[in-house]
């Protein structure tokens, strides 16, 4: 834009107002500065040489310094003036002009929702993660559509960093099944996590142990979820969940019952290994003896005996020990959920045994209806067992 274009933005109203109305007041005086600066950004900017790289990283920084103090009303066209000059420079082929415009406007609160939507979803990292983690203009709209968008992780776990995350977000964060980036948002007090979702992630903790110690410390934690990772977790962690302020002696004392029960079964187990008795063998003894409950079934869990449970399935369900295993390792939750409530075992069961047995992702994972209730009719999963050949 040639200089002398931009005058027309700064002049005052040749006319004056009519006497019928009152005068206007005078805009404030930095706001009058701000817009001011914008022209004589540009203007510098132009003479200056805007093929030069660093002159527009340079403009791009101005820009954002002064949008919060650019003035309403009869001087809105600066403010159009300077977004569009924004608008143009997030569009620039060199990636320092972009950094420079990304780590500027990071922390600005009225940054344009489109120009910022336009930095959050760019190629290069060094732009898109400082907005994607700090801006907050960025609406929860585009920072799902972008989590949609199956991104690198990096751009997962930089959304799972910002200040707030509600729970839809984080929904959407865990059930992308990175690793890294639900570790994150797990560890991240300002995220809202439903207790639906928390439920499957502490289910899948038993395959993340870095997630443990993470789920150990998290605010708010249910109790009946901190009861639940006591089962498998460390000693370490279990002395971090017994330690919590925010739990009272009866929960204590449960978590401290679950874990002496968790060591009793590996002491009997390992004697029954020296014994030359497989956890297979363990589970018939068990069967026979009816001790093969869901008790035993959640201690083997949180030991990994898959050989265990899978045999321990079979038994319950009077099913060939073939098909049980197409069925854990077809991923398939409802045809497993079907499984597990053919043995007479529950939701939560079930759920346990999508994580840890048929390596189901969160995201994937059939949950409980209600918190403990399984969703689907009894005939809607036996017509699924029927699909592997299983009749009632």
């Amino acid at each position: 834009m040639a200089p002398e274009l931009l005058d027309y933005l700064f002049e005052e109203p040749s006319d004056p107002p009519p006497a019928s109305l009152p005068a206007p007041l005078p805009a404030p005086v930095p706001a009058r500065k701000a817009a001011q600066r914008v022209g004589d950004a540009l203007v510098e900017s132009r003479l200056a040489g805007m093929g030069d790289a660093d002159v527009r990283a340079r403009l791009a920084r101005t820009l954002c310094r002064l949008l919060p103090d650019l003035p309403p009303g009869g001087a809105e066209t600066v403010g159009t003036v300077a977004v569009r000059a924004l608008e143009q420079l997030a569009r620039d082929h060199i990636l320092r002009v972009r950094e420079a415009l990304a780590t500027a406007i990071k922390d600005v609160a009225c940054a344009p929702p489109a120009l910022v939507a336009t930095l959050a979803r760019d190629v290069e990292r060094s732009v898109a993660e400082p907005v994607l983690r700090c801006c907050a203009a960025l609406t929860d709209a585009d920072l799902l559509d972008i989590v949609a968008g199956a991104p690198a992780g990096w751009a997962l776990a930089a959304i799972a960093r910002r200040r707030h995350v509600g729970a839809p977000l984080s929904d959407a964060i865990a059930g992308a099944g990175d690793p890294a980036a639900t570790g994150i948002l797990l560890d991240n007090s300002g995220a809202v996590i439903a207790e639906r979702t928390l439920e499957s992630l502490v289910e899948a903790a038993a395959r993340h142990p870095d997630w443990q110690a993470t789920l150990a410390r998290r605010p708010a934690l249910p109790r009946r979820l901190a009861v639940r990772l006591a089962d498998f977790v460390d000693l370490t962690v279990v002395e971090a969940l017994r330690r919590r302020p925010d739990f009272d002696d009866a929960t204590v004392a449960e978590i401290a019952a679950a874990t002496r029960r968790r060591i009793d079964w590996a002491e009997v187990a390992a004697q029954s290994a020296d014994g030359g008795e497989s956890p297979e063998r363990r589970a018939v003894r068990l069967h026979r003896q009816g001790k093969l409950d869901e008790t035993a079934l959640g201690d083997a869990l949180s030991w990994n005996e898959t050989g265990f449970v899978r045999a321990a399935l079979t038994l319950r369900t009077r099913v060939a020990p073939d098909v049980v295993d197409l069925i854990l390792d077809a991923h398939d939750a409802t045809a497993v959920t079907a499984l597990v409530w053919r043995a007479g075992l529950s939701m939560r069961c079930a759920m346990q045994i999508q994580a840890r047995v048929a390596g189901i992702p969160p995201r994937s994972m059939l949950n409980a209806r209600q918190g403990s209730g399984f969703p689907l009719s009894a005939a809607a999963m036996e017509r699924h067992l029927e699909r592997y050949g299983i009749r009632s």
